[in-house]
């Protein structure tokens, strides 16, 4: 009798933990990142004002299996929910589609699971990715609503192209920010051989990589192409005055490399000053010092390479193949299922 008993009470408390189980699911809105199709000129709470809108969270869907794993991520939303506030950026036209999809390849295979979400820049890049990433709750691709761009890969001489899509990309940073996301923004052309995320650790607001070898900001050229951002006062003040001086050149038909914008400002301490923390340059090396034969043989425990500086998409390709850092076939559109 008293086994029964005990039996009973079991089977209670195990029914009583699978109803809780479902219901955070389904009620957990913060797990998922679904960006919406158009402007609105509607400010979430908190937002500043004449900030371009650009994302809204959804609710997940009860009736996804929260084990179920993504096709390009290898994650599950349960692997999500564990990295919560965080959301990955990149952006891309179909020139770079490839390229995004071998760097999602490699944060594959170093086992990170991350929401991401990937801008495509013109309707075919977006075709493309959508196809690849359907069914993946750790992936989601959005059309841009900010213009769309040139399917092909413009040289800087084309500033309206070249830059045009580089300077988009701040606004749909500044977005998650001012919905108290954290944000890593990275460029399609990284790679990643190790988790970065221990980086990223510490008070700072904005944490990147610099060109020049010195640990002093207001000396450091910074990349903008593989950046870790808070939603802090002082970013969200300082990523808005970036996104308006890119706003108000588009205007008047200049295009200001972003990467110069965002220095300027960061030695000026304008419009505010930002704390910064700065990456390790031998673990984070941007292309030219990685791809050096001398600086291979140092064996540097290398965490993520971006191909900044290897110009142009047939020079990257050549030197991931080159090093073996090649890791998808992707030559035509993927067949729709």
């Amino acid at each position: 009798m008293a086994s029964e008993q005990v039996y009973k009470i079991l089977f209670f408390l195990q029914s009583a933990a699978f109803i809780l189980f479902i219901i955070n699911y389904s009620q957990d809105s913060s797990l998922v990142l679904k960006p919406v199709r158009k402007l609105t000129d509607k400010k979430p709470c908190g937002c500043i004002n004449g900030t371009r809108e650009i994302f809204q969270n959804t609710s997940v869907n009860a009736s996804v299996d929260p084990f179920r794993r993504g096709p390009l991520s290898n994650c599950s939303l349960y692997d999500i929910k564990k990295r919560p506030g965080v959301v990955m950026l990149t952006t891309a036209n179909l020139a770079y589609v490839d390229v995004v999809l071998n760097m999602l390849e490699s944060v594959k295979r170093v086992g990170i699971c991350i929401n991401t979400t990937v801008i495509a820049e013109d309707p075919k890049a977006y075709d493309i990715l959508s196809t690849y990433a359907k069914g993946d709750p750790a992936v989601y691709v959005q059309r841009t609503n900010s213009g769309e761009m040139d399917v092909i890969e413009h040289s800087r001489r084309h500033r309206s192209q070249y830059y045009g899509i580089m300077n988009k990309r701040q606004a749909y940073i500044l977005s998650f920010l001012e919905k108290g996301f954290e944000v890593l923004f990275t460029d399609s052309d990284t790679f990643w051989f190790r988790d970065p995320f221990p980086h990223f650790q510490g008070d700072f607001d904005m944490c990147l990589r610099g060109f020049t070898p010195t640990r002093i900001v207001k000396k450091t050229n910074f990349c903008a192409g593989f950046i870790y951002l808070k939603p802090t006062k002082a970013t969200i003040q300082f990523v808005k005055a970036w996104v308006e001086i890119l706003d108000s050149n588009k205007k008047k038909g200049s295009y200001p490399a972003d990467q110069s914008v965002m220095n300027g400002l960061l030695k000026g301490d304008k419009p505010v000053h930002v704390n910064i923390k700065m990456l390790d340059a031998d673990l984070f090396p941007w292309g030219p010092t990685f791809f050096n034969p001398k600086w291979q043989k140092q064996n540097h425990s290398t965490v993520v390479m971006h191909a900044a500086s290897i110009r142009g998409h047939p020079a990257k390709l050549k030197k991931f193949r080159e090093f073996g850092m090649w890791l998808v076939n992707v030559t035509v559109p993927p067949a729709p299922r």
